[in-house]
């Protein structure tokens, strides 16, 4: 639905195209119309002043009115005069259109647009036609306009053209610079929030001044924050290993003198609880590095099939846990192998941990998109608890607690890694009823 829907800022400028056409439209009609009006005015008031000189002249002949105008030299005068008598102007000129009335007088317009009037005879009730002397004409035959080209039949076409035009290009270039400016804003606010702590708004522009300062001040404290915590994370496990080691060590010199079973058995216990910290210490570490978001380039080609082959290898697993993998071709990946390591050790991990018999991989690799699938035939996880098991130290159902030996970070150290890789990672039901994590990640 939202691809049929333009832009905002294409609407924008359509919608300002448009009231500018319509806004000059109106004003060159209403200026047309106003002209019209002053023209008949003018027309009119030109007729009733010659008239008025005529029957001025009439009636010091004392001659009838329908022979003194049927005889007149209209060669004499500005206009052209018809005695129209009694008859009707519609039958006796088709042609003729009706335009207003003013001062008492009948105003038509020809197709080519000159103008005649008609009036009343004082002391009859016959009608005189007075037109504008443009060319020959006569109540039965009207001559059709030329087709040569008049240009002030298209002059308020050619200024409404030149208006629009002007107007469209001094509102385009300040709306074409903010909206540069905008999607500046956005794709710096797109790329902090994809975890690039250092993307700053350039100076920007009024409105925008004050947003892309603010934008800049939040960047810059939330960086600083992200950056104390991130210290913060990788400092404290570093400083957890210098007493395990004394810890240790006091167990293995505590191990070499003469203990009884249950005192021994205490000291098993002490040694993994040691390996425990040590390893969370390790995912924290991993979660910490992989939230850094630090840019490196680390990518290099590897053969995915023999790759995930030997990560199986490498795991220790179950061993009534079977692994298939399927992958429809040999796939070449450019990568950090680093983080899909990552990705493909903790999922494996935690599908062999709940699996009853059986894991399956499958690899896909269809327009530039790798869809990994790890799936396991266990309890599987419920819908509600989709997002949960991405946060670090989540606990779910009794079925997936640290009972069955996680520490609850692999899924977020594989959530890290794959935001690393530009992916995306979604959790389904598989066919056997267990967990199925699909991950897609854009490795060409």
């Amino acid at each position: 639905m939202n691809k049929l829907i333009m832009p905002f800022f294409t609407r924008l400028y359509g919608l300002l195209f448009l009231a500018i056409f319509c806004s000059v439209l109106v004003t060159i009609f209403i200026l047309d119309k106003w002209n019209e009006r002053d023209e008949i005015a003018d027309f009119v008031t030109d007729t009733l002043f010659v008239k008025h000189v005529l029957e001025n002249q009439r009636k010091m002949t004392k001659t009838p009115a329908d022979i003194f105008y049927l005889y007149i030299d209209n060669s004499l005068y500005p206009f052209d005069f018809i005695w129209l008598g009694s008859d009707n102007i519609s039958l006796s000129c088709p042609h003729c259109t009706f335009i207003a009335r003013y001062n008492n007088a009948d105003v038509y317009q020809l197709k080519d647009e000159a103008l005649l009037s008609i009036h009343s005879v004082e002391g009859s009730s016959d009608k005189l036609i007075i037109k504008d002397k443009q060319q020959e004409f006569s109540l039965q035959e009207y001559a059709l306009p030329t087709s040569s080209f008049d240009i002030e039949v298209y002059a308020p076409f050619i200024v409404l053209i030149v208006i629009v035009v002007v107007i469209g290009v001094v509102l385009y270039l300040p709306i074409r610079k903010l909206q540069k400016e905008i999607n500046h804003l956005n794709q710096m606010s797109y790329q902090f929030g994809k975890g690039d702590l250092a993307a700053r708004v350039k100076p920007l522009s009024e409105p925008l001044t004050v947003l892309a300062t603010s934008f800049n001040s939040m960047a810059t404290a939330l960086s600083n924050k992200m950056n104390e915590s991130q210290i913060f994370a990788q400092a404290v496990p570093h400083e957890l290993r210098t007493p395990l080691s004394r810890i240790q060590l006091a167990s293995g010199i505590l191990r070499k003198h003469s203990l009884t079973s249950e005192q021994l058995a205490l000291i098993d216990n002490i040694d993994q609880y040691i390996c425990d910290i040590d390893e969370l210490c390790t995912q924290v570490i991993q979660f910490s590095k992989l939230n850094m978001q630090v840019k490196e380039d680390c990518n290099k080609t590897f053969n995915l099939n023999r790759f995930i082959a030997y990560r199986v290898e490498q795991l220790t697993l179950r061993s009534v846990i079977s692994i298939n993998t399927l992958c429809c071709k040999n796939i070449t990946v450019y990568c950090n192998s680093t983080h899909l390591r990552l990705i493909i050790d903790n999922l494996l991990k935690n599908a062999a941990q709940h699996a009853k018999q059986q894991v399956d991989i499958t690899v896909i690799s269809t327009k530039g998109v790798l869809k990994i699938t790890i799936e396991d035939d266990g309890k599987g996880i419920s819908k509600h608890d989709h997002d949960t098991i991405f946060v670090p130290y989540a606990r779910l159902d009794s079925s997936r607690t640290r009972k069955t030996g996680g520490l609850g970070m692999g899924l977020a150290i594989v959530k890290g890694a794959i935001n690393q890789l530009g992916g995306e990672v979604s959790v389904a039901r598989s066919s056997s009823g267990g967990a199925m994590f699909i991950i897609k990640l854009p490795i060409l």
